[in-house]
């Protein structure tokens, strides 16, 4: 898997993992690549909760299941209606998967999600009929640190949250 670092606002070095040879000792590693389908999402989430429990980490089952619900669908919604993506130097045409890493140590868990929109995620203040748009407030409340990163060598960008047991 090539991609790399790119500039990041507000990701800290150690954060910027998504394809990298030169990764910090992450014992536990993860990749899922997603169809833009509706399906999507419910099998990005059964991944998570059984990766956690495979590792040992099922603690942490419930905020990381909930972390990825909500970054893998920022992702297909940021993907819908693209006519194709670069990722690791190579073009392809059509709606672009939502690529999603899961890295982890014996007490942190890091959720990586590749969308393939140049679009940087915005945070909104919903209402309180609001039926969408609290996707980052989530995520703020499970996590101890998240940002977002534009890879090298692939559009779009890399949303990353970090959960500590």
């Amino acid at each position: 898997m090539t991609g790399g670092t790119g500039a990041a606002r507000g990701c800290p070095p150690e954060e910027r993992l998504m394809g990298r040879a030169d990764r910090p000792p992450w014992p536990f590693r993860s990749y899922l690549e997603l169809c833009p389908l509706p399906t999507a999402v419910p099998c990005a989430r059964g991944h998570a909760r059984l990766v956690m429990a495979e590792w040992g980490l099922a603690r942490l089952a419930d905020p990381v299941e909930l972390i990825v619900s909500e970054l893998v669908t920022n992702g297909l919604r940021a993907s819908a209606g693209l006519l194709g993506s670069q990722f690791g130097g190579r073009w392809s045409p059509g709606i672009p998967p939502v690529r999603m890493w899961l890295s982890a140590d014996c007490h942190t868990v890091l959720v990586q999600v590749w969308d393939g929109n140049d679009r940087m995620p915005e945070r909104k203040e919903p209402t309180l009929d609001s039926e969408g748009g609290r996707g980052l407030l989530v995520v703020d409340a499970l996590s101890e640190a998240h940002g977002v990163f534009r890879p090298d060598h692939a559009s779009g960008k890399v949303l990353w949250a970090r959960c500590r047991a």
